[in-house]
């Protein structure tokens, strides 16, 4: 953790009292939903989207709490003010109870991660793991399938791995997102089959605003040969090309790269709509 506070449930406290007693069989056990966002020189981005993504993980695996939309973005804004974050990851943390009066909420600062600059010219490395997440489109504490499979892309030397399901489709990574192009088209797995990232969400708004159309289609992994290219998404790494899949040399076509410029460029409009309307 990073500033002198976290919060824990309705106020801020400081860092040496975020515990969770060894105990709390809801926590070992994982029933909790979490979210990961950004600040980055100073900005909290897209509070409202995870927030609201947040609160639909908790639904799906029948989380009972008694939190409210406008509870968690006041937290997440004072937690922000007090630590006089300028970059840094934030994490809320929503460990379910027997009853939602039991539910516990913990929002903490971490140190960033930014990933090499080579990897956005060179792209990084991912290979395939046959897994599958339990409950896809919550983002749940049940992280035992994606720390396997990121263990295993690490050892490797990989930026992460791809998860291949019992369909033979390639649906994820274990903390991104994944997109893939002809050269012309831009694609990426059904919304059914993955986490919705905030960051894959956000890329396809950029994107359609440029006037490319994003569609899903399911990936299959005898068919990567048929592709040009494959990027990933996630809030630190934004829009990152993918040069190896397993021992496979992959090739990034231009429009790749036009998607990572693309975004950023989306990332400072939202940048300069935000401080446009802040009060002064």
């Amino acid at each position: 953790m990073i500033g002198p506070y976290f919060w824990r449930d309705r106020e801020l406290r400081p860092v040496a009292e975020a515990v969770v007693p060894a105990d709390d069989i809801q926590f070992a056990y994982g029933f909790g939903v979490y979210e990961t966002m950004k600040v980055r020189a100073g900005l909290l981005y897209f509070p409202e989207r995870h927030v609201a993504r947040l609160l639909e993980s908790a639904r799906i695996i029948e989380l009972p709490h008694k939190l409210s939309r406008e509870l968690l973005l006041t937290a997440l804004r004072e937690l922000c003010r007090a630590n006089e974050l300028d970059n840094a990851n934030v994490k809320l943390l929503l460990i379910g109870g027997d009853t939602a009066a039991d539910a516990k909420l913990f929002i903490m600062a971490l140190a960033p991660y930014f990933p090499p600059r080579k990897s956005y010219r060179e792209g990084v490395g991912v290979i395939t793991v046959a897994a599958e997440r339990p409950y896809p489109q919550a983002k749940s504490l049940s992280m035992l399938t994606s720390t396997v499979a990121f263990r295993r892309a690490r050892a490797a030397g990989a930026y992460d791995a791809l998860l291949l399901n019992r369909d033979g489709f390639l649906t994820e990574g274990t903390r991104t997102n994944l997109f893939y192009t002809n050269g012309t088209g831009l694609y990426t797995p059904p919304a059914e089959q993955v986490l919705s990232g905030v960051t894959r969400a956000t890329v396809i708004e950029a994107l359609g605003e440029a006037g490319y159309t994003v569609h899903e289609r399911p990936l299959r992994a005898d068919e990567l040969g048929s592709y040009a290219g494959f990027f990933l998404t996630s809030s630190s790494s934004k829009v990152i090309p993918i040069g190896r899949i397993d021992e496979q040399p992959i090739s990034i076509p231009e429009i790749v790269h036009t998607a990572a410029k693309l975004y950023d460029d989306y990332l400072k409009a939202y940048r300069r709509k935000l401080e446009a309307e802040a009060p002064r």
